[in-house]
């Protein structure tokens, strides 16, 4: 909910991604940064003797508004704070194109311990009284100095791999992506071998944003997908699973069954069955990924586009 201010705001959201992640000016690999989550996962090799990483930032806000509002002097401030060392830095991003802002902010390893909130203020001068919020970010990403991989519920790790050359995946070798799963842990498993996804995926480029978003919300539509009929099909009785299946249990059946208690949605699992219910698995699934959003501003990137000369 949006804090009431005695001055006009922005009604719509801005949005602020990761584009790229140095450690020690190393750039992580794509499995530590996860734009569903809003999560960067700062392990490189069990390396814990890092000393700088730097975030690179692009941040949006609904140029519509902006143009048409009472709003002068725009300026973003990225921020960065961890509650368990009380530290919160402020760093001013540069206006690029119009309503866009782009620039870094750094973490020094000295000064955070646990899990660092990025996040953000749009500021202007509203009725002549610079400074003024007039919109935060929607989404902060956290920054986890701990965890192996790019999720708050630590359940998926993420790797790139020639499916053509492993064995275990050989048998899907013309697959962009599988899902793996052991009592331990899951894995996201990219086909570096299919022509082109790994350059979509990693691509800098903010005009290829939309279609990197969209394949990426896609991508995690299909792994929420398999993580909950894995874990749905390890339900005894009206017990729940422990690790992260009942991780993942707990997280989406709130949308499968949003009337229900958790007890409640967990019976209704084991009376209808997993296969009556898929359905509503890929509903709760396409909202864990957010695909709504990432698939919208796909369609309206496509809209843009002129048409070729016939």
């Amino acid at each position: 909910m949006k804090q009431i201010m005695p001055y006009p705001v922005l009604a719509g959201e801005v949005t602020m991604t990761v584009r790229e992640v140095r450690l020690d000016d190393v750039a992580l690999p794509y499995g530590m940064i996860s734009e569903p989550d809003r999560t960067v996962a700062l392990h490189l090799l069990d390396r814990e003797d890092w000393n700088l990483v730097r975030l690179r930032l692009q941040v949006s806000a609904p140029r519509h508004e902006l143009d048409t509002g009472p709003w002068f002097s725009l300026a973003f401030l990225v921020t960065a704070s961890e509650r368990r060392t009380n530290t919160h830095s402020a760093v001013k991003l540069m206006m690029g194109q119009p309503c866009e802002w782009a620039g870094e902010v750094e973490l020094h390893r000295d000064d955070h311990f646990g899990r660092v909130q990025v996040s953000g203020q749009l500021v202007a001068t509203v009725d002549d009284v610079p400074g003024r919020v007039i919109a935060t970010v929607a989404q902060p990403w956290t920054v986890d100095l701990r965890a192996r991989v790019a999720t708050q519920r630590e359940s998926i790790r993420t790797r790139w791999v020639d499916f053509a050359n492993d064995p275990q995946l050989t048998w899907c070798k013309t697959d962009p992506w599988a899902v793996t799963v052991t009592d331990e842990a899951a894995m996201l498993n990219l086909n570096s071998g299919f022509d082109g996804l790994r350059a979509v995926l990693e691509s800098p480029k903010a005009a290829e944003r939309p279609m990197r978003e969209a394949l990426a919300a896609q991508i995690a539509v299909d792994v929420w997908t398999v993580l909950f009929n894995e874990a749905a099909h390890h339900v005894d009785g009206h017990e729940w699973p422990e690790g992260w299946r009942g991780l993942v249990l707990r997280r989406m059946l709130p949308d499968l069954f949003p009337d229900h208690s958790l007890d409640d949605a967990l019976r209704e699992i084991v009376n209808r069955g997993v296969g009556g219910i898929q359905t509503r698995v890929l509903h709760a699934a396409a909202k864990q990924a957010r695909m709504p959003r990432s698939l919208g501003g796909f369609i309206r990137s496509l809209q843009k586009i002129e048409p070729e000369d016939e």
